[in-house]
């Protein structure tokens, strides 16, 4: 895996992380805001108008969110999409950035399970679902797919499986 297989590229994202998730206001955030409601700081461009400033404003948990590269997936296939003034395509996109967020945790996750000390037939079976993660991730779907929520299924319980072989 290169750095691009993660990189959150906000250039390249419609602001999905401040529009399509919900927060509540705590010490990370300053402000409640819903699932499928722009930020109030979000700008038209998709930035963030008090980016300079987050930790000093007590929006830290902005700062250190990372959507892995879900957020530059997700816009670049609803690109050509009207989501802005169709709420029905708005969302499709939030819930295909959702899906794409945990096949990027779960692309991660079974990467890193790369130096666990485990028989080489999981190795396989890990590398198996890595690339089955990957494709799904990566295949540009405009939507949210069966077949993701499917290898994400395989993979967690591939995952969990793995603490009985690492106890014995």
């Amino acid at each position: 895996m290169d750095e691009t297989t993660y990189a959150a590229d906000c250039s390249k994202c419609f602001g999905l992380c401040c529009t399509a998730l919900s927060f509540e206001r705590s010490e990370q955030f300053g402000h409640d805001k819903m699932a499928g409601a722009p930020c109030q700081y979000l700008q038209a461009d998709f930035r963030c108008r008090i980016h300079e400033r987050l930790d000093a404003l007590g929006y830290g948990g902005c700062d250190a969110f990372d959507c892995l590269g879900a957020g530059p997936r997700a816009s670049a296939a609803f690109a050509a999409e009207n989501w802005r003034r169709d709420t029905a395509v708005a969302r499709r996109l939030y819930a295909r950035f959702s899906q794409l967020l945990l096949l990027q945790e779960m692309r991660q996750a079974l990467n890193t399970a790369e130096r666990l000390d485990i028989p080489v037939e999981l190795h396989v079976k890990r590398l198996a679902l890595l690339g089955q993660v990957g494709a799904e991730a990566d295949s540009g779907a405009d939507d949210v797919t069966r077949s993701g929520q499917a290898v994400l299924n395989e993979a967690k319980a591939f995952l969990k499986g793995l603490a009985s072989v690492l106890e014995g």
